[in-house]
C-alpha cells in the first residue's frame, strides 16, 4: 500500500485539530475516522516501514487505535496471512499494549491533559478496546498461527494477557482447571493404591471382602476415561479449526504426556489384574507409567502457577540445550567401557571367571551381560569412584585414571556451566515461555467451547463440516463423561474412608498412609467443590433478589449475620486455597501510574 501526499497532510492537519481542540472536534473527527473502512490496517500496510512508524506516531492514529470501532476482523486475517503482514499486525498489537494517557496527551496544548476526567475517558477506551479484541472471533488461533518467536514476543504484550486472563479466569473454566489438577492427583494416588494392593493381596482391588466393591480401580477407570475424552475433543475441534493447530498440539511434549500417561495406565492396570505377579513385565511398564503420571500432575499445576510454569519451561529449555553433550557423555561412557573389557580380555583376566573360580575385581568387567561394564563406567561418573575394581591391572588404573578425570574433572563441569547459560537464559524470556502457554491453552478451551457449541458463532477460519446434532451429541456425551468423573471420583473417596475401617490384618502401614492421604486430599477436594458452589450460589441470589435484605426487613438480623458470616468465610477459604498453591500469582492489573507513566509499579 502507497500513501499519497495529500492523505499524509490531511493526517497531520486532524492530528494538530485533535492536539490543540481536545473537547471541541476530538470525538466528531473519531467518529467519521472509524467509518472509513480498513483505515487502521491500510495504514499497516504500508510498504515504507519508516513511512508507517511515522504515521503511527501521529495523535489521529494513537487515538484511532484505543477506539473499538476501528477494530474488526481485519486483524485476524493479517495474522493469518503472510509472513510480513504478521509482523505488521504484532506491531498493531504491541502499540494498543503501550499506549498510555502520556502517550496520548504528550503533543497536546490543553492545560487539563492529565485531568481525572482525561484519565477515566483513556482506562474506559482502554477497557473498551482490550474487550473488543477479546470477542472478535478467532483472535486466540490467529495469534498461535504466528509461530515460532512471534508468538512469544506477543504473548507478553497487555492485550494479550488480558485475553488469556479472561479465557482461562473465567469462574467455570478456572473451576475445571483446579478440578482436573484434582483429578490427576487421584489418578496418580489410584494407581500407586492399585500397585501396592497387588503386592499384598496379590490383586489390584485390594483384601478379600474390600475387592468385590472395586473401589479404587472404578475410580481411576472414570478419571482416566474423562481425560482420554477430553484430549479427544480438544484434538477433534483443533483439527477442525485449523489443522496447523492440530499438528502443534499432537507434536507438544506436555500433551504427549498427558496422552500417554492414560493410556500406559489403562494398559498396565490390565496387565497387572490380569497377572498380579507382575513377573511378565519385570515392573518396568508400571514404573514408566508412575514416572509419566507425575509428569501429568506437574503439566496440571503449572498452568495455574505461573512460577512453577516457569520452572518447568526452564528444565524443558535445559534439557534442549544439552542434548548434544549428554549424546557426547554418553559416547564417552561406552568408549572407556569398553577399554576396561578388552584390557581385562586381552589380559586372560576372565579365564578365572570360566573356570569357576571368580574374582570379585574383575567380576563386572567379566560379565557377559553388557550393561554391567557400562553400569560399572556410569556408577564412576556419579560418584562411586572405588579404585579396588580397576587394580586388576596397571592398564586398567590407567584407563580408571583418564576416565576419572576426563568425564568428572573436565564433562561435568561443562555441563554445569552449559546449563548455568541456559538456565538464565530461560530465565530472561521466561514471560514469553509462560504466557505462549497461556494462550495455546486459551486456544484449546475457545476451539472446544466452539465445537461443543452448534448455536454458537464460529471463528471466521473455521471449516467444520460435522452436523450440528453429531456436535450436540458430542457436547451431550462430554457432559455425562465429566459427570461419571465426578461420581468416581467420590466412589473412591468413600472406598478409601471404607478400607480405614477394615480389620488389623489388613493393615499394612504403606498402604495404610496412601489411603490417609487420600482421604485427606479427597477432603480438601470436596470442601473446595461444596465451597465454590455455596459461594456461586449466594453471588446468584445476591445479585437476582438482592441479597438477604428481606431478612433484615422481617426483623431476623442474626441470621442474616450467620449466613454473611459463613459466606465470607468460605470465600477467604477459597481464596486461601488459591493463594497457598500459588494460582493467583501470575495475576496482574493496569495501575493508573502505568494508564499515565508506562510504567508498572
Amino acid at each position: 500500500v502507497t500513501i499519497s501526499d495529500h492523505v499524509r497532510w490531511a493526517i497531520r492537519i486532524l492530528s494538530r485539530l485533535i492536539d490543540e481542540y481536545p473537547e471541541q472536534i476530538r470525538e466528531a473527527i473519531l467518529t467519521n475516522i472509524a467509518c472509513v473502512p480498513l483505515f487502521l490496517k491500510s495504514l499497516l500496510l504500508i510498504s515504507d516501514a519508516d513511512e508507517m512508524t511515522e504515521l503511527l506516531d501521529m495523535s489521529l492514529v494513537k487515538h484511532t487505535v484505543l477506539d473499538k470501532r476501528s477494530i474488526n476482523v481485519w486483524l485476524c486475517a493479517m495474522l493469518t496471512d503472510t509472513k510480513e503482514v504478521k509482523k505488521r499486525a504484532v506491531t498493531f498489537i504491541k502499540l494498543l499494549s503501550r499506549l498510555t494517557l502520556h502517550d496520548l496527551a504528550s503533543t497536546s496544548q490543553c492545560p487539563d491533559r492529565y485531568s481525572e476526567k482525561e484519565i477515566e475517558r483513556f482506562t474506559m477506551l482502554r477497557e473498551d478496546t482490550f474487550n473488543a479484541v477479546y470477542v472478535m472471533p478467532g483472535i486466540v488461533p490467529a495469534v498461535l498461527e504466528l509461530g515460532g518467536q512471534m508468538i512469544e514476543n506477543v504473548s507478553t504484550t497487555r492485550v494479550m494477557r488480558y485475553i488469556t486472563d479472561r479465557t482461562i479466569r473465567k469462574e467455570s473454566v478456572f473451576f475445571v482447571l483446579i478440578g482436573d489438577f484434582f483429578y490427576s492427583i487421584f489418578l496418580l494416588m489410584g494407581y500407586r493404591l492399585n500397585v501396592e494392593f497387588v503386592l499384598n493381596y496379590q490383586s489390584v482391588d485390594g483384601p478379600e471382602h474390600y475387592r468385590e466393591y472395586n473401589y479404587i480401580s472404578t475410580s481411576t477407570y472414570g478419571i482416566a476415561c474423562y481425560f482420554l475424552f477430553k484430549e479427544a475433543m480438544t484434538l477433534l475441534s483443533l483439527y477442525l479449526t485449523s489443522k496447523k493447530l492440530a499438528k502443534r498440539y499432537c507434536s507438544s511434549v506436555f500433551n504427549i504426556i498427558d496422552v500417554a500417561s492414560v493410556a500406559m495406565l489403562l494398559g498396565t492396570k490390565s496387565a497387572l489384574t490380569s497377572d498380579p505377579s507382575l513377573q511378565d513385565n519385570e515392573g518396568y511398564a508400571a514404573s514408566l507409567t508412575i514416572i509419566l503420571l507425575w509428569l501429568k500432575l506437574m503439566g496440571a499445576f503449572k498452568i495455574l502457577n505461573g512460577a512453577f510454569a516457569l520452572f518447568l519451561y526452564a528444565v524443558h529449555e535445559v534439557i534442549k540445550e544439552v542434548k548434544w553433550f549428554l549424546l557426547f557423555l554418553v559416547a564417552v561412557t561406552l568408549m572407556f567401557s569398553d577399554a576396561a573389557r578388552t584390557v581385562v580380555a586381552v589380559r586372560g583376566d576372565c579365564q578365572y571367571n570360566v573356570d569357576g573360580v571368580g574374582n570379585p575385581i574383575t567380576d563386572e568387567f567379566c560379565s557377559d551381560n553388557l550393561f554391567d561394564v557400562i553400569i560399572r563406567m556410569y556408577s564412576v561418573l556419579v560418584g562411586d569412584v572405588a579404585l579396588e575394581y580397576f587394580q586388576s591391572s596397571d592398564t586398567m588404573v590407567a584407563v580408571f585414571i583418564l576416565f576419572s578425570f576426563f568425564s568428572i574433572t573436565i564433562l561435568l563441569n561443562i555441563l554445569i556451566a552449559i546449563i548455568i547459560d541456559s538456565y538464565e537464559g530461560s530465565k530472561q524470556r521466561s514471560r514469553e515461555i509462560f504466557y505462549r502457554a497461556r494462550i495455546e491453552y486459551a486456544a484449546h478451551l475457545v476451539a472446544r467451547k466452539q465445537f461443543l457449541t452448534p448455536k454458537g458463532n464460529p471463528d471466521f477460519h473455521v471449516a467444520t463440516y460435522v452436523p450440528p446434532n453429531a456436535r450436540r451429541a458430542l457436547r451431550g456425551m462430554y457432559r455425562m463423561v465429566s459427570v461419571i468423573a465426578a461420581l468416581a471420583v467420590e466412589y473412591g473417596f468413600f472406598g478409601a474412608f471404607h478400607y480405614l475401617t477394615l480389620e488389623s490384618k489388613y493393615d499394612y502401614r504403606m498402604i495404610r498412609s496412601l489411603i490417609i492421604v487420600y482421604v485427606c486430599v479427597g477432603t480438601i477436594f470436596n470442601l473446595y467443590v461444596f465451597s465454590v458452589a455455596v459461594v456461586a450460589l449466594f453471588s446468584k441470589y445476591d445479585k437476582r433478589f438482592n441479597g438477604l435484605n428481606w431478612l433484615v426487613e422481617n426483623r431476623h438480623t442474626t441470621l442474616h449475620g450467620i449466613i454473611k458470616k459463613v459466606i465470607w468465610f468460605l470465600d477467604k477459604a477459597v481464596k486461601l486455597l488459591h493463594r497457598l498453591l500459588g494460582f493467583n500469582a501470575d495475576r496482574s492489573d493496569i495501575s493508573e501510574e502505568f494508564l499515565i507513566t508506562g510504567e508498572d509499579k
